[in-house]
Order: structure tokens, then sequence, then C-alpha cells
């Protein structure tokens, strides 16, 4: 009787073992390599109008003495024997000037990327192990073989 007792203890740990798993690891590198070249033409004009206007108004008056005897008055000022010159001018000085500016330019530019991703996939895949709930039949077995040597031993 000890010996099915124990074959069966045996048999029962034999068949309730830890669920299998299968690991995948994936390793994956990409390289990923630009050049590129960008040529840009520039053709820009320009024209510069200068229009200036300049005014100029002036007014002279000169008042030289001739002879010290008889007196003048001008603006309540009374002046001896003088003589009167007045000088008006208007000048205008125009400035119609036009430059023509013109640039060409050429522009080159150059970009190169180098970009290099390593990705590690881990995939893990565990089958259930049903086997674990076996372990709860063992405590009504053991009751009942517990009773039964109980039983027994008293009679």
């Amino acid at each position: 009787m000890k010996k099915n007792i124990v074959t069966f203890c045996v048999s029962i740990l034999l068949l309730t073992s830890c669920a299998s798993r299968k690991v995948d690891v994936s390793k994956t590198e990409t390289k990923t390599s630009i050049d590129s070249t960008v040529i840009s033409k520039i053709d820009s004009t320009s024209e510069i109008n200068k229009n200036v206007y300049i005014t100029e108004n002036t007014e002279e008056l000169e008042i030289k003495p001739l002879v010290d005897s008889l007196p003048i008055v001008v603006n309540g000022k009374s002046y001896l024997n003088v003589v009167l010159r007045y000088k008006k001018q208007n000048k205008v000085l125009v400035d119609t000037t036009k430059e023509k500016v013109s640039k060409i330019a050429l522009k080159q530019v150059s970009k190169t990327k180098q970009e290099t991703k390593n990705i590690k996939e881990k995939n893990i895949d565990k089958k259930v192990n049903n086997f674990v709930y076996l372990w709860l039949l063992l405590i009504p077995i053991g009751m009942y073989i517990y009773r039964q040597f109980k039983n027994k031993l008293l009679l």
C-alpha cells in the first residue's frame, strides 16, 4: 500500500511540471544614408530713384553810407546818406539720379545624413500549465489515505 502511495505521488510530481516557454530574439540593424545637394540661383535687380528737390530763398539787404549828411529811415532806424542794395535769390537744386543694381548669386548647399537604428525584439511565448491544479487533488487523496491508516490502526 505504501508503495502504491509513493508511486502515485511521484507520478503526480512528474506530470505537474513547469510550463514550457519559447523565447524568440531578433536583432535588426537598419542603416540609412541620405546625400543631397541643392543649388539655388538668385537673380535680383533693384532700381533706386532719387528725386530730391531743395529750394533756397535768400534775401540780402545791404546798406552802405555814401555821404554822412542826409538821414535815411529803414524799419524804424534812421541812416544818414546811405546806398541801399537789395538782392533776392531763389535757388532750386534738383537731384534725379537713377541707379540700377543687379546681383547674381549661385548658392550650393550639400547635406549628408547617416542614420543607424538597432532594434532588438524579444518575444516570449509561454504556454499555460494546467497541471498545477493537480496539487489540489492531493488534499482529498491525503485525507482519504490518512483515514484509511487511522481506521486500520484503531481496529
